[in-house]
């Protein structure tokens, strides 16, 4: 491979791992710089069994090009060219992964640094089961969502910006001790990491990806400081993957709050029902609320279901008519608490929080968790 080819592949791979994104420039063991990457040929240089999908009709003179070699880390290179995954790294695949790779490293090096967005990911169990939600993931839906790239805030452990609530025991039956413990943990982290990160212009703006039960979500939106552009990202059902689609002109989803129940009197107490990815009635909510007037947060002609969330159009069209209702809830000067029950997708429950932040809400806000035994009183800002 000669030297313009090599600063080819270097160049377009902008030094890191084609497969693994590790950073090819600085060695593991003594942290110098040194280049430790290796060229990996797609199709394999020799034209013989032997040689790894060496048997593809690729000309042997266009074997040594840059196009036909992807910068690897060596354990990824030894990984692709063992027999036993040669079905699953094919030429087409490692092809792909290449193509998409320096499209990325294009895409990144192409921006100015006020394009860039601080990833702030949320990692929790949501009753016994978690979903991870690596950097890879919530770096790749930046980039193929929006105009900006990922940037991870510097950590001792090079994870940026991240709320690990898996770790807290009591999850699964809502205790009221896990509640406390994720709210302290949420709240240090936005004060000592976010808040601290804009005060130094280090955050200019913000990409969330959350994962944890509802009520932390809201607390989470909540905590956040409203005076930072910020991107919520969702979890997509259908697909399994928290990109946003390209264009959402189409999607012409609405929200409407109505009111369900009227109260006798004038009453200090009124609840909020959040019908979205869920289905909870009046006749669910606790007795001592059962002269509160109710109102009913839903999807205009639909039902409730997990994606109801699906563009940023419609989460856009969520938040309007949550600020909305909050508007009419100022007015009445009687009530003095509002309780939230239901269900919402991850990114409308932290839109909703950020809602409150936004209009630092009066009357306050309960907020409750389903559980076995029934909705349970979490919290309350």
């Amino acid at each position: 491979m000669g030297t313009i080819e090599q600063r080819k592949l270097w160049v377009g791979a902008g030094g890191r791992c084609t497969l693994c994104k590790v950073d090819l420039m600085e060695g593991s063991l003594t942290f110098k710089t040194v280049p430790v990457g290796e060229g990996a040929h797609i199709v394999g240089q020799q034209a013989t069994e032997g040689s790894p999908r060496g048997l593809d009709p690729l000309p042997e003179a266009d074997r040594d090009l840059a196009d036909n070699i992807l910068l690897a880390c060596s354990s990824c290179h030894t990984e692709i060219d063992k027999a036993l995954v040669a079905k699953l790294m094919t030429v087409a695949e490692l092809r792909r992964r290449k193509a998409q790779h320096e499209d990325e490293i294009h895409h990144l090096t192409g921006m100015t640094s006020d394009r860039r967005s601080t990833v702030l990911r949320v990692q929790g169990w949501v009753r016994g089961a978690a979903m991870e939600l690596g950097r890879d993931t919530a770096a790749a839906a930046v980039i193929r969502s929006s105009d900006r790239f990922p940037f991870f805030l510097p950590a001792y452990d090079r994870r940026g910006i991240e709320i690990d609530l898996r770790h807290i025991d009591g999850e699964e039956e809502g205790s009221p001790s896990y509640y406390a413990a994720a709210q302290k943990k949420i709240e240090t982290a936005v004060r000592d990491r976010i808040h601290e990160g804009i005060r130094s212009n280090d955050i200019e703006h913000l990409s969330v990806f959350a994962i944890a039960r509802l009520p932390l979500l809201v607390y989470l939106g909540w905590q956040l400081e409203d005076g930072v552009a910020t991107d919520v990202y969702q979890r997509h059902r259908s697909s399994g993957g928290w990109e946003w689609p390209q264009s959402d002109a189409a999607h012409d989803t609405a929200f409407e709050v109505e009111l369900l129940r009227t109260a006798p009197h004038e009453a200090e107490d009124a609840v909020l029902i959040t019908n979205l990815s869920g289905t909870t009635h009046a006749n669910d909510l606790l007795a001592d609320l059962s002269t509160a007037p109710v109102f009913n947060l839903r999807v205009s002609g639909d039902s409730a279901h997990e994606d109801i969330i699906a563009t940023r159009a419609c989460l856009a069209s969520f938040q309007a008519t949550v600020r909305r209702f909050f508007s009419g809830l100022e007015s009445n000067k009687k009530i003095r608490r509002l309780h939230v029950f239901g269900g919402m997708p991850v990114s409308a429950a932290v839109t909703f929080g950020q809602s409150l932040k936004a209009r630092d809400l009066r009357p306050s806000v309960v907020l409750y968790d389903l559980t076995s035994d029934g909705y349970r009183r979490v919290m309350e800002f």
